[in-house]
């Protein structure tokens, strides 16, 4: 299945094309940004660009992952993706440029994604993490129905070192619709 867009109430979620190198590394390429995801460079350049959309674009046509820009208002404000699939679950990650943050737009792009990825991709459970100090997606993953699963260690590239996350976990008998 090659999910092209998703539509919500304020957003466009769409496949991202190499047209929208340039205002990725713009949004991205942020200290504030980066320090809460762990496999993302700094500085964030266009050839870091090219090469996640071209392999965001390789990868979903594999149904591999299922990468993601956030639009709103025809201007990119984020990304989120559904990745390391293993039998019926996989991983979440999002991300919003920081003059996004506190606006809703996480918690309407993780429902919509949560939505495609249990009702189109048939998974039954759902997991993401976030690094601890991370209030703001702490209360996106509480407010989607997340729930703790476990403490675990990631290396983040940036700061050259493991680093703690929280892993939580949303099933898909879990969800009231």
């Amino acid at each position: 299945m090659l999910m092209k867009e998703i539509r919500t109430e304020r957003l466009l979620i769409k496949t991202p094309e190499i047209g929208d190198k340039f205002e990725l590394t713009q949004l991205i390429n942020n200290k504030d940004v980066i320090k809460w995801l762990s496999e993302i460079p700094f500085p964030y350049t266009l050839c870091h660009a090219e090469e996640f959309i071209e392999r965001s674009r390789e990868r979903v046509l594999k149904q591999e992952s299922y990468n993601f820009m956030i639009f709103q208002d025809k201007k990119m404000i984020g990304g989120i993706g559904l990745s390391e699939f293993n039998n019926k679950s996989c991983q979440v990650g999002y991300w919003l440029g920081k003059k996004y943050w506190g606006n809703g737009f996480a918690t309407e792009a993780l429902k919509s994604i949560l939505d495609f990825g249990f009702s189109q991709l048939n998974l039954e459970e759902i997991f993401a993490a976030y690094k601890i100090g991370n209030e703001g997606s702490r209360k996106v993953l509480t407010k989607c129905g997340f729930e703790y699963s476990r403490n675990k260690y990631e290396y983040d590239i940036e700061l050259k070192e493991e680093a703690l996350l929280i892993e939580m976990i949303l099933r898909r008998q879990e969800i009231t619709i």
